[in-house]
């Protein structure tokens, strides 16, 4: 897949992505336009990234080791890793937020977390579900 355009949708705002080039097998680049105000989870990836802040902010939190980390992500053109086992949710990015992300191969799921009902979700390619884990923040997943 080659130059697309998506809004995505995680709680209140939303990100518009921005797809130069996407296949599951080899990997590819996304454009992010930030809108977010608050994911309603948090989530892995399906693949392991790197991702550069082109312009403007935003706030995250993290699970490190079963704790929940805050981090300000706003340092311009610094790449950050994020491998497949990185969980976290945007809070909040500031106005005209960019971000440019290269990610790889996909492993065949991801997980998301949804704290009003205390349930990791792990999905599938085509965001089939695959199992439910009932769970806190501190739930080890694999």
């Amino acid at each position: 897949m080659m130059f697309k355009k998506k809004r995505i949708e995680l709680g209140e705002g939303h990100i518009v992505q921005y797809t130069i080039f996407e296949n599951k097998k080899f990997g590819g680049i996304w454009i992010y336009n930030w809108k977010t105000i608050e994911q309603n989870r948090f989530h892995t990836h399906a693949f392991g990234s790197y991702a550069f802040l082109l312009r403007g902010e935003y706030t995250e939190e993290v699970i490190i080791d079963g704790k929940i980390e805050t981090r300000v992500v706003n340092k311009r053109f610094k790449p950050r890793h994020l491998p497949t086992n990185y969980t976290h949710r945007i809070l909040e990015a500031k106005p005209r937020t960019w971000t440019i992300v290269f990610f790889g191969k996909w492993v065949p799921y991801w997980w998301e977390y949804f704290g009003d009902t205390k349930t990791w979700v792990k999905y599938g390619w085509g965001r089939k579900v695959i199992e439910k884990v009932d769970g806190d923040e501190t739930t080890k997943i694999v």
